[in-house]
């Protein structure tokens, strides 16, 4: 017999002012390919994911592209660090502070069911080593790109307007990520196991060569931690 499908699909991803997106609304459908040369944002999507599934303590930034850690830090995204230094001071797209929200849209198989969940960040200048605010959020509805904006130009909604968005469409905000890691990883919502994913997600985010080829690489992230059982 033929199982259903109970697969829990990502259907969309939020960036806006995530480095070089802006506005940005990705729908996904089916098999997603992401290709571009290099510089053109591939793997700052993949952090968004990765930001938005674990949180900021366990994510390791840019190690889809170099299989390493690299420099690049949350501020660094949200204000578009340049990569620049003039007179000993590194050089931002968005020097005057920012907001920046990231949120990955889920649907459920056979049903009209969505969710989204995400991070609502806020540094006010550049000289701000942490965000003022880190918001992590999850509303019961997909959310279209013009709603996350205001203004002309448009700019993200203020805290105040988030968190009234965020409660019209039955959601709410977090006070730490912890907690929205418990809450997301929950059965009767996206249903894993958070330390399988913190220790999975980086390395399968990775796409450089793993040393010991294949087997190693099945030994080490697909079979269960524990020697093999034999019958004659």
């Amino acid at each position: 017999m033929n199982q259903p499908d109970r697969r829990i699909r990502l259907a969309g991803i939020h960036a806006i002012n995530w480095y070089g997106y802006t506005h940005d609304y990705i729908a996904v459908t089916g098999n997603l390919l992401l290709a571009g040369v290099m510089g053109s944002g591939k793997s700052i999507l993949m952090d968004l994911i990765q930001h938005v599934l674990v949180g900021h303590q366990k994510s390791r930034y840019n190690v889809s592209a170099t299989g390493a850690t690299s420099g690049r830090t949350l501020k660094g995204y949200c204000l578009g660090d340049l990569k620049n230094e003039v007179g000993g001071i590194t050089q931002f797209m968005r020097p005057r502070g920012a907001i920046s929200l990231i949120a990955l849209e889920f649907a459920w198989p056979d049903s009209d069911r969505r969710e989204t969940w995400g991070f609502r960040v806020e540094f006010e200048n550049a000289t701000q080593p942490r965000p003022s605010r880190n918001d992590p959020f999850f509303v019961r509805t997909p959310l279209e790109k013009q709603e996350l904006v205001s203004g002309e130009p448009s700019r993200p909604l203020s805290y105040a307007g988030f968190k009234e968005l965020v409660a019209a469409r039955d959601g709410k905000t977090f006070d730490t990520i912890d907690e929205y890691r418990r809450d997301m990883a929950n059965h009767s919502h996206l249903n894993f196991d958070r330390d399988t994913l913190d220790y999975l997600l980086p390395s399968a985010m990775s796409f450089t060569f793993l040393e010991g080829g294949f087997n190693r690489f099945c030994r080490q992230y697909i079979l269960p931690d524990e020697p093999l059982k034999l019958t004659m």
